[in-house]
């Protein structure tokens, strides 16, 4: 069911030039009476005030009463009527036959007629000739649906004005709007005191008035804004952001600006406290976080204050109250210089041409195409755990770690007994198997590693690698520096070998300067080729028999079979034994075991 009327046939001027000169006609047929008499005069504006015996609609008061029978009516409800707020509700408003009376008569009028601010969002006309445009708030939404069929233009016909429950108006940044958001930032920065104000950057008044909805809780908007100050101003000290309702600020950690000491967030919707995880990177000194949800969170306040000098150590004023000061050493990190990185130490020559030669040789293999060789230098009950911790400051430019999460033994992370012992690999298989199936395609910098030892004896070994490497399943823009520490244990092997008993190996992100000086000598740089595989022992071969058939189900001659075949690839012939099982290609008599 729809809106209709009858069109007159205009005579003389048409479209928007035939109301030029014209104003809204308010007044209803049949009441044109004596403006003596207090009625007609009611009658003639009927948005007056009313007699005291209609219940007092000049004040237009919202009781219980009013509440419910605009629900029967499906109006929209004042933020102030209800418990809930409605303030940041929008509505889509559409106005038929637009093109006839034009943007400014429609706006005019409707500014006049209804009792509350008109705001009106991105305003448009159609080629059908309807008017579309976008009002926030159950204040506006509810006097334009009182104004339908009540504004008549020329020959009597009535405004229509629909209104339905909308999403916020959309918003495209594209060249105008960053212009815009340019000269916002210009007409809000103040050089004196190197501050920033965007509190409530939706409600600025030039874009209000030019009807551009453009708020920062809108990722693509926020980003942009970002964008520019790390761009225009990256001295800003003090930057405002409130009432803007963020809830996400992973966006504002990821940018640049390490002369920024105050940072106002009040009045956000900032519920998690991983947010603020997200933003310990920034320098602060002070931060504003009132009248967010994530202050909820704590009933006490020592505890709140806690939490958050946890993310920021050198904070000094919380919610605008100076704060104790922290118990502990002061040092102020842009005071300290860490000392220059020192060369690995040994005890002697020939222990070094020993250690050289193995961690050339191991990690010449580990940055192969083919690990498996490997099994070689890991003894029979070999152990190899691994763990990795996270430098948030450095995660969003080095890249997670999610590729090392299954098997990662960071005691600080993971509680479950059960998962604690899977982590720990044990023999040569298990160790090789771990960093074959689980860990990416590396390049380490040769030139960055350092060898410590720390024991050296003719019956024991034990020494820490640690240096940076590159991983290489990654787009070339992206690709993340990892630092590593990694302690070997080793026994003697016969006359003059060795086997690793014990490697530890711990992960996390790179330094800046890590970074930067990695790769710097290109003659350190492994050339990425594929190393020729030496078979496996017979013993070794025995056990990768008996493992394969125990993870595949199938006998050991047809598992020593499969491994055969890929020449002694464990990690290829479990692929090929999955793709062929899949294929239904295996033979029933593949999975018979003979037993008692």
């Amino acid at each position: 069911m729809g809106f209709s009327y009858r069109r007159r046939r205009s005579r003389g001027r048409s479209g928007p030039e035939r109301f030029q000169g014209y104003h809204a006609n308010y007044r209803h047929r049949g009441f044109d009476r004596d403006s003596t008499d207090p009625r007609a005069a009611n009658r003639e504006n009927p948005y007056g005030a009313r007699p005291s015996n209609r219940g007092g609609r000049q004040q237009r008061s919202w009781s219980h009463g009013d509440v419910e029978t605009v629900r029967k009516l499906g109006l929209p409800i004042r933020p102030d009527a209800t418990s809930g707020s409605n303030a940041w509700t929008w509505f889509k408003v559409t106005i038929p036959s637009a093109n006839e009376m034009g943007k400014n008569f429609i706006i005019d009028n409707l500014s006049r007629a209804i009792e509350v601010e008109f705001a009106p969002y991105c305003f448009a006309i159609s080629s059908d000739g309807r008017a579309t445009f976008y009002v926030q708030g159950a204040d506006q939404a509810s006097a334009l649906q009182v104004m339908n069929k009540r504004i008549t233009f020329q020959e009597g016909f009535k405004m229509i004005i629909l209104l339905r429950q909308s999403e916020s108006p959309p918003l495209k940044i594209d060249e105008a709007a960053v212009a815009l958001m340019e000269a916002a930032v210009r007409r809000r920065w103040c050089p004196a005191s190197l501050q920033l104000n965007l509190s409530n950057f939706a409600g600025d008044d030039v874009l209000k008035a030019e009807g551009i909805y453009m708020s920062l809780c809108r990722p693509n908007v926020f980003q942009r804004m970002l964008s520019i100050i790390e761009e225009k101003i990256p001295q800003v000290e003090i930057l405002d952001l409130s009432d803007n309702r963020l809830a996400k600020l992973d966006l504002l950690g990821e940018v640049e600006l390490h002369s920024l000491k105050r940072l106002n967030l009040a009045g956000n919707q900032v519920k998690n406290e991983s947010e603020l995880e997200a933003i310990r990177s920034l320098k602060l000194v002070e931060i504003n976080l009132e009248k967010n949800p994530v202050c909820n969170q704590w009933k006490d306040r020592e505890k709140y204050i806690s939490a958050v000098r946890k993310r920021f150590p050198k904070l000094k004023v919380l919610d605008s109250n100076e704060l104790p000061a922290p118990i502990g050493t002061a040092i102020d990190e842009e005071e300290t210089v860490l000392p220059a990185r020192q060369p690995g130490s040994v005890q002697d020559e020939s222990v070094n041409r020993v250690l050289s030669s193995f961690v050339a040789e191991f990690f010449q293999y580990f940055d192969s195409h083919d690990r498996q060789p490997l099994l070689n230098a890991y003894h029979d009950n070999a152990i190899f755990t691994y763990s990795y911790f996270a430098n948030t400051e450095k995660q969003s430019k080095q890249g997670k770690f999610d590729k090392y999460a299954a098997d990662c033994r960071n005691l600080v992370k993971t509680s479950d007994e059960g998962k604690r012992l899977r982590a720990v690999k044990m023999g040569r298989l298990g160790a090789v198997s771990s960093f074959t199936s689980s860990f990416p395609q590396t390049v380490h910098d040769l030139g960055s590693l350092a060898v410590d030892s720390h024991v050296a004896t003719a019956a024991l070994l034990v020494f820490t690698v640690n240096g940076v490497f590159k991983e290489l399943e990654h787009d070339e823009k992206n690709v993340p520096t990892r630092a590593f520490y990694r302690t070997f244990v080793l026994i003697p092997d016969g006359p003059s070998g060795f086997k690793i008993v014990n490697d530890q190996l711990t992960l996390t992100n790179a330094s800046g300067s890590a970074v930067s000086n990695a790769f710097v000598n290109n003659n350190s740089l492994p050339m990425m080729t594929t190393v020729q595989p030496s078979l496996p022992s017979d013993e070794i071969k025995s056990q990768m028999v008996v493992q394969f058939s125990q993870q595949s189900d199938m006998n050991e001659r047809f598992s020593k079979e499969c491994l055969e075949v890929n020449n002694w690839n464990y990690e290829r012939a479990g692929q090929v034994f999955i793709d062929l099982k899949s294929q239904g290609k295996i033979p029933p008599e593949a999975f018979v075991k003979s037993g008692f």
